[in-house]
């Protein structure tokens, strides 16, 4: 703990409220603190040296964000996946991408597409290691190059701030089947449109890609449905922050935000 602990020295106030932050928020949608954990405001802040002041301001956004629900006298839960919500931002990027995948496919550059086939590369490689976290974080990569190489990464930034149940229900697809491999041949087809200037099909095909949650929902609904938003239940206290969940998600801070 010791060494965590230095991490935090030295960092201004604000950074330390970012780093809790990015912390809670990032084990929250890869799911390390499933829907429905309660967490306690003490033990993040004891887990990561810092004071509670933080925590609490952490709690805050994560809640405008609709990734905390916070319960006065009863605590401060992970929420549960809202499926209407995951529908609402499942339009939002498939509105924005579509448009961005169109100029992408017929204004990019030799040096963009040579980014988009080493992401792919890196997805391979991830996918052979076994590692869903960083396989899913090259794919998120591969569609933020388009974003970044037509100039949009205000529209970006906008679905990367609206998309934490979307993609939340994305880590729990990756788990039910080779939904990871698919994905690659995907993105080999969609870059195949794209070098081919064809927007029209580019365009097309990303909607399909985006749109397989809607077929793969129940699937996961019927396997983690205490995941999911239905009557309300809490946690008992046994279920606070179990041990493995909290050391590996201590152990996961950035050590500069």
């Amino acid at each position: 703990m010791a060494a965590r602990t230095s991490d935090m020295t030295g960092k201004s106030t604000s950074n330390i409220s970012e780093t809790v932050y990015a912390v809670l928020r990032k084990n929250i949608i890869n799911l390390t603190l499933a829907p429905g954990t309660l967490i306690s405001e003490t033990d993040v802040a004891e887990r990561l040296s810092v004071s509670r002041t933080p925590v609490r301001e952490a709690f805050i956004r994560l809640s405008h964000e609709a990734l905390v629900s916070i319960f006065p006298q009863k605590g401060t839960f992970v929420s549960k996946i809202d499926l209407s919500r995951v529908q609402e931002e499942r339009f939002l990027r498939e509105s924005l991408e579509c448009e961005v995948i169109r100029l992408f496919a017929n204004y990019h550059s030799e040096q963009s597409i040579e980014r988009l086939k080493r992401n792919l590369k890196q997805q391979q490689a991830a996918l052979e290691e076994g590692s869903l976290t960083r396989f899913i974080e090259f794919d998120d990569q591969f569609h933020a190059i388009m974003f970044e190489e037509t100039n949009k990464q205000l529209c970006y930034q906008v679905l990367k701030s609206y998309s934490s149940h979307y993609r939340r229900i994305r880590y729990l697809s990756m788990f039910l089947s080779e939904v990871s491999a698919h994905n690659i041949d995907q993105h080999q087809q969609l870059l195949a449109a794209i070098e081919d200037h064809d927007s029209e099909l580019a365009s097309s095909l990303l909607k399909h890609h985006i749109r397989k949650l809607i077929i793969e929902k129940d699937d996961i609904c019927e396997k983690y449905p205490e995941y999911f938003q239905q009557e309300e239940r809490f946690i008992g206290d046994s279920e606070v922050f179990g041990t493995n969940k909290l050391d590996r998600l201590m152990g996961d801070h950035p050590s500069g935000t």
